[in-house]
């Protein structure tokens, strides 16, 4: 079975459908959405549609809920004053988003719901954030120097869900963390040192993985392309892998979509456009 693994879209049009049209062309029978499909960018209504024309199409297996989808329905408490007032403009627009308004947002509803926030299938676990809080933690690149912190979140992976593979999104910084029980230690890999020394593709073993797949819409690891994960897998096989995918889009029009939000709400700052063209 092959899977598309897709996250962090946040509102960004061009970097969906380019991604969406790259998916086509890989022999993906389903996608997998692992959360914050609004939130940050100026397409909310038109991105919502398109995951719904998926949906309605078959080709999605799961829209899992972010944080900031999360906040689209029921508020924004605890968010940065620039988060809080694009998801504010986002939930405005989709209730005045016309004849399937109710559509949307039931959409969103649905998955925002509390049994809602995780998937699992065979030993493969998928959510948002963490194994440890679906929506709100964050795992970073640093974090496998915290042993403590890393320990809990790999046995909520095998003891609580009994599951040995996790997917996840939320920092928009595409890796992999490897619990290697043979060296006794965790490690991790960056999607440029996975790219650049181990051919592009990771193996799913023996070692117990945490993969972030990145992000589709708002990348922060210094790459402006959009990220996203194809999962070659199948129970008991031998040679299940991953794959990170890097896709251009087409920035300019992104930026252009900022602007026309701009001339009529001061809501989406500049810095959320000028940190996509690099990738930050």
């Amino acid at each position: 079975m092959r899977y598309a693994l897709i996250s962090d879209i946040h509102s960004n049009l061009e970097a969906f459908h380019s991604t969406l049209e790259d998916i086509e062309k890989q022999q993906v029978e389903k996608i997998c959405c692992l959360g914050d499909l609004v939130g940050y960018g100026p397409n909310p209504v038109e991105c919502v549609d398109l995951m719904l024309s998926l949906q309605k199409k078959g080709k999605l297996e799961v829209c899992l809920p972010g944080n900031h989808d999360q906040a689209a329905i029921f508020g924004s408490e605890g968010f940065n004053f620039m988060a809080q007032e694009a998801i504010e403009w986002t939930g405005d627009l989709l209730e005045r988003s016309g004849a399937l308004a109710s559509e949307r947002l039931d959409f969103l509803g649905e998955m925002t719901q509390p049994q809602a926030r995780v998937f699992q299938k065979d030993e493969l676990l998928f959510v948002h954030g963490s194994p440890r809080n679906f929506l709100n933690e964050y795992v970073f690149e640093e974090d496998v120097e915290d042993f403590k912190k890393l320990e809990d979140i790999f046995t909520s992976v095998s003891r609580k869900f009994s599951s040995k593979y996790c997917f996840m999104g939320h920092t928009h910084v595409p890796g992999i963390f490897v619990d290697n029980k043979v060296a006794g230690k965790y490690e991790y890999h960056s999607q440029k040192d996975i790219a650049e020394n181990l051919g592009g593709k990771f193996s799913l073993g023996d070692d117990m993985l945490l993969v972030n797949v990145g992000s589709v819409g708002q990348p922060r690891d210094g790459n402006p392309q959009s990220c996203y994960v194809i999962l070659d897998y199948e129970p008991q096989r031998e040679g299940n892998y991953i794959e990170y995918r890097r896709i251009d889009y087409d920035v300019a029009k992104t930026l252009e979509a900022f602007d026309n939000v701009r001339r009529s709400s001061d809501k989406l700052h500049v810095f959320l456009a000028e940190r996509i063209k690099e990738g930050r």
